[in-house]
């Protein structure tokens, strides 16, 4: 069994590392995380053998599912830290790291032998203590069409009655652009982010921008910001210039545990000022929080089930959805049922109990028209109720149009999308939502500009975007136009079975039968309940001149091969 070493010191160069303590440069203290110095105390003591990247995840983040990129990101972190001595961290592809640098000096046992203990995070954040964090509103994975579900909307809860709730950190966005002009852009692009942020989480709290900014141009020490101002996540930008325009980037860090979980970057669409730093907020913003989301479920998924935390109960709610039969569905709607019962006045459960009812409809999960409207009629209970706990919440109203949308009730659609839109105006969805909206009123020409600028705002929607715009170059009569947007589509993404009932249809409809049949094959895998006769269902109460080019699609489909069905 190899020694272990938790407070020796390893020096090379002009560095010292004090295992499981910190890192000292020319006897100064670098702020350097605790995994990232848990990786570079495991390079340093292999005394330049390689050590692979399991080895480091198994003795940096024990027992824990992590993802290699997390494993990059930290090494680049130490790198960087390190100046021009970081090249001594050597990335040996395929395999793992060596540190090549000076062979180090040990006070206590030898390097070679001795195995590091990661480093214990500081007292206040307990490694194995779930503090309840939310997760990521996905704006950039919406579905297509009528398919507005959970697949992008995902948040996790914390119980109403929890006595802590998460806080977060936006810190200062350094400004790299090499021109001081732009520090007052940094400083409000750093508030805007903070804002959105705030804006889409649950039962949560930013740091104000006087004790953020307090911090700007500081060396920071993440795991002693973390206890003094008990945090959940950090989150550290830079502005950086671009050919045109600029580029944000950002990294978000555990700061229960000092993981880097990731680092975005988003370029600015081209305009003003005001609109170059709503598209940088709104693009790195989504994907911060989408990452967040995908650590949230990594660590649940290797923990345990919890039946009185109803962020688990969601989280494992979600992740439920996607094999789409009914037994799912099922257990789904049971998981969000019981944390109401555990909170009936919580907001975020009563908005997925009925998002989920939704998503259960625009499946094509139901049996029969009834039932179908059984299920509306309980999503609209559940949203209702939300509404009136929370008026202000942008997703309540978001999915409040999805649902009078799919029960025919389009001007209250259309009104709930735009009461949306004055919530949030850089709300991508919403905008391609009220795009849709002219489409099914027989005006496909008005749908053209909102979806370009849903575009404009989070390019990451582009499979929903090409989607409807496919939708309109149809209700145009433009079928080969329609068919290249629908191809791009489900180059995108190709797991979203909207994209594939139009693309079955508009490859029979120009002429190619046999690519229609085995796009129709992947439609049937993807989602077995579709048929010709629920697809009618969800055009209740649209204009005429949206209904006759539908039916062209619906004939072709039939031809293709799908079954008619009953309602």
């Amino acid at each position: 069994m190899l020694s272990t070493m938790v407070n020796d010191e390893l020096t090379f160069g002009r560095f010292r590392l004090q295992t499981g303590r910190q890192l000292l440069a020319d006897g100064e203290p670098v702020a350097l995380g605790a995994k990232p110095l848990g990786i570079l105390s495991v390079l340093v003591a292999a005394n330049g053998e390689l050590v692979t990247k399991d080895r480091l995840i198994e003795q940096v983040w024990p027992g824990m599912v992590v993802e290699e990129n997390t494993l990059q990101a930290h090494v680049s972190t130490i790198r960087k830290v390190m100046g021009e001595e970081g090249r001594w961290i050597a990335t040996v592809p395929g395999h793992g790291y060596r540190f090549t640098g000076p062979r180090p000096g040990v006070g206590g046992p030898t390097a070679k032998s001795a195995k590091i203990d990661p480093p214990t995070p500081s007292v206040g954040i307990p490694p194995n203590r779930w503090r309840k964090s939310w997760a990521p509103f996905l704006g950039g994975v919406l579905v297509l069409a009528a398919a507005g579900g959970l697949a992008w909307w995902r948040w996790s809860p914390r119980p109403s009655n929890a006595v802590q709730i998460e806080r977060y950190i936006v810190l200062p966005f350094a400004n790299h652009t090499g021109d001081p002009r732009n520090d007052d852009f940094a400083d409000a692009l750093t508030d805007a982010v903070a804002g959105r942020i705030a804006a889409r989480t649950w039962d949560s709290q930013v740091v104000s921008h006087n004790k953020s900014f307090a911090y700007k141009g500081q060396a920071i020490n993440e795991a002693k910001l973390a206890e003094d101002l008990d945090l959940t996540y950090i989150v550290e930008g830079s502005l950086l210039p671009a050919a045109s325009g600029f580029v944000v980037s950002a990294t978000v860090v555990d700061a229960r545990t000092g993981t880097q979980i990731a680092t975005n970057s988003a370029q600015s669409s081209k305009g003003d000022i005001d609109t170059q730093r709503q598209s940088l907020v709104t693009g790195v913003v989504d994907q911060v929080l989408s990452n967040i989301f995908r650590h949230e479920k990594s660590q649940i998924a290797a923990g345990n089930e919890d039946n009185t935390d109803i962020r688990n109960l969601l989280i494992r709610a979600e992740t439920s959805w996607g094999d789409p039969t009914l037994d799912n569905w099922a257990a789904s709607m049971a998981l969000i049922d019981k944390a109401l019962a555990l909170d009936p006045h919580n907001v975020h459960a009563l908005s997925l109990a009925g998002a989920s009812r939704i998503e259960f409809v625009i499946a094509f999960a139901f049996s029969n028209d009834a039932e179908r409207t059984r299920v509306l009629d309980e999503a609209e209970t559940n949203l209702l109720e939300a509404a009136r706990i929370d008026p202000k919440r942008t997703i309540v109203h978001m999915k409040l149009g999805d649902l009078h949308a799919a029960q025919g009730r389009h001007d209250a659609a259309r009104a709930e999308f735009e009461r949306a839109l004055e919530l949030d105006p850089s709300n991508a969805y919403a905008l391609d939502r009220l795009a849709l909206e002219d489409i099914y009123a027989g005006e496909p020409e008005a749908a053209q500009a909102k979806l370009e600028r849903a575009l404009q705002l989070n390019p990451d929607d582009a499979y929903q975007i090409d989607g409807d715009t496919a939708l309109m170059r149809f209700n145009q009569g433009q079928d080969d136009a329609a068919l290249a947007a629908i191809r791009q589509a489900v180059t995108i993404k190709s797991g979203g079975p909207w994209a594939w009932i139009y693309l079955t249809g508009l490859l029979q409809l120009t002429g190619h039968p046999d690519e229609a049949q085995a796009a129709l094959a992947t439609l049937r895998q993807l989602n077995p309940h579709v048929t010709i006769a629920k697809l009618r269902l969800a055009d209740k109460n649209t204009s005429q001149r949206y209904r006759e080019p539908q039916e062209r699609l619906y004939a072709a489909l039939k031809a293709a091969g799908l079954e008619e069905g009953t309602q």
